[in-house]
């Protein structure tokens, strides 16, 4: 009996070898870093992407999202004659008072606008300095330091040797309210908390104890 006979399968064809030179590697080679590259690329691009939208909301933050300003009616403008607008004081030191808190208390108030790159503010502090130490109780000095860190407005306390208090205004917030466009500005408050009279420019001690007799109040 005749074997059925079983066909050969046919042999695969050989294989045949792109005629790649060292050029063509070092294309290739090329080729692959490249893509690898641009893989890297827009990974790293989309995370800082992510970091720079949470830096812009962490700014947002920082800039006074949900932080009380430091003036309760923005548009609100000190005039002379008028009861003295009520703004926040932070004090340099962590202290927090309303100006209402101190004007209009039976004691004048004297508030001195200052900025560490400010030259006349400079050399009017010490001044100031020397007729609130004169005066005493009889007059409340209460500088305001105009757009400075904390850092530089403390390093201008401890140049200028000043010893009465003075409260952060880092945006000018206070300024505004009470006209302090250029420094320095000197506002007097009377006894009753109103605005008495306003001085723009350097104070000398006899300047600033002439401008409180013009408005009624003892130097003497």
């Amino acid at each position: 009996m005749a074997q059925a006979q079983v066909p050969e399968e046919p042999s695969a064809p050989p294989r045949r070898r792109l005629p790649v030179g060292p050029l063509g590697l070092l294309a290739i080679t090329a080729m692959a870093l490249c893509a690898a590259f641009g893989v890297a690329w827009l990974i790293l691009d989309a995370t800082g992407a992510k970091e720079q939208s949470n830096a812009v909301d962490l700014q947002e933050v920082l800039n006074g999202v949900g932080v009380a300003p430091l003036v309760a009616d923005p548009q609100v403008r000190a005039t002379v004659g008028s009861p003295a607008p009520d703004v926040r004081l932070d004090f340099l030191g962590g202290v927090t008072q309303q100006l209402a808190e101190i004007a209009g208390k039976g004691t004048p108030v004297v508030l001195n606008f200052w900025s560490s790159t400010c030259a006349p503010c400079l050399n009017e502090l010490p001044a100031i300095e020397k007729v609130s130490k004169k005066l005493g109780d009889k007059v409340t000095v209460i500088g305001i330091d105009s757009q400075d860190t904390v850092e530089s407005g403390q390093k201008m306390v401890d140049q200028t040797g000043i010893t009465f208090r003075n409260a952060r205004d880092p945006k000018a917030q206070i300024s505004t309210v009470f006209g302090a466009l250029a420094l320095p500005r000197t506002v007097i408050i009377d006894a009753q908390g109103k605005v008495a009279d306003t001085y723009t420019g350097e104070l000398n001690e006899q300047t600033l104890l002439d401008l409180l007799n013009k408005n009624g109040i003892a130097t003497s």
